[in-house]
């Protein structure tokens, strides 16, 4: 892991690079700020980075994929390859191997990441009925594509024609749209809803917590927080988030290569040498 690591160091200071020179706000999220406070480092069992950026500069990041990220990083996102339907960007680097076990099989990029999750305004209410039918239609939207892309049998074939009927893209965009209309409105909370709208409780914060930030040791680098650092990681974790514990990946089994890409170690699997991977 400690080369995994390195890759993914190299693809958070450059992520952050293009942040500070077109002025975009950006944090650390999750376990990556759990780090950066608590260790000043990578937590040493954790597995990827996670950063987050508000709606307005994750929009401004996208468009600067193809001039600011050149090989071996790519930003990859809905708008920039087809078969990616994850509501958040991730950047991964050209060469090397990220492979999540449900992703076999994929067309899209699977080499090391970093996460960029999005944040969006969310109501005060969220038993407002305009809320509640959102996420109904974001599910559905939601469901649709990933059943088309994930799905077998015939609930697969069924989802693949109602988005070749509709559109993906359109589909998509039909998603996304649910979760952005609050952003035209002055709410308290912020969220991530097009990751896990199922989670957007848990995962609310205040905006307030947002207004200023703080550069934090982060191994050799230093890595922007919120300054209300604190909160955020108490309504995460707890009040008790500076005492280590042991919990479940996120993520699962991964299989990592630094060294080869995704294609070759997809490829030494179909070849029955898959255990060399491991």
């Amino acid at each position: 892991m400690e080369s995994v690591r390195e890759i993914q160091l190299k693809i958070a200071a450059q992520v952050l690079d293009v942040c500070r020179r077109h002025g975009l706000r950006v944090w650390a999220d999750w376990g990556t700020l759990l780090g950066a406070v608590r260790e000043g480092d990578m937590i040493p069992w954790d597995d990827d980075i996670d950063l987050m950026m508000l709606r307005e500069d994750y929009e401004a990041l996208l468009r600067l994929g193809e001039t600011e990220f050149r090989r071996p990083f790519f930003l990859q996102s809905f708008h920039s390859e087809k078969g990616y339907y994850r509501g958040h960007a991730q950047v991964r680097y050209d060469g090397t191997a990220a492979i999540l076990p449900a992703d076999i099989g994929q067309p899209f990029h699977q080499g090391i990441f970093v996460d960029i999750f999005v944040y969006d305004n969310i109501p005060d209410n969220l038993n407002d009925a305009a809320w509640r039918r959102s996420l109904r239609r974001a599910r559905l939207a939601q469901k649709c594509l990933l059943t088309a892309q994930y799905g077998r049998g015939a609930k697969r074939l069924v989802a693949k024609g109602l988005c070749g009927a509709v559109g993906y893209r359109r589909l998509y965009h039909l998603f996304e749209r649910q979760f952005t209309r609050w952003n035209a409105q002055e709410t308290r909370r912020i969220s991530c809803p097009t990751f896990d709208w199922r989670q957007v409780e848990r995962e609310a914060k205040e905006r307030t917590w947002y207004d200023e930030t703080v550069m934090l040791p982060f191994g050799e680098m230093m890595m922007p927080a919120p300054a209300g650092y604190d909160k955020v990681l108490t309504a995460l974790y707890g009040p008790d988030y500076m005492t280590p514990r042991r919990d479940a990946s996120g993520h699962g089994e991964v299989i990592f290569d630094a060294e080869r890409d995704y294609r070759e170690v997809l490829r030494r699997r179909r070849n029955g040498k898959w255990k060399m991977e491991n």
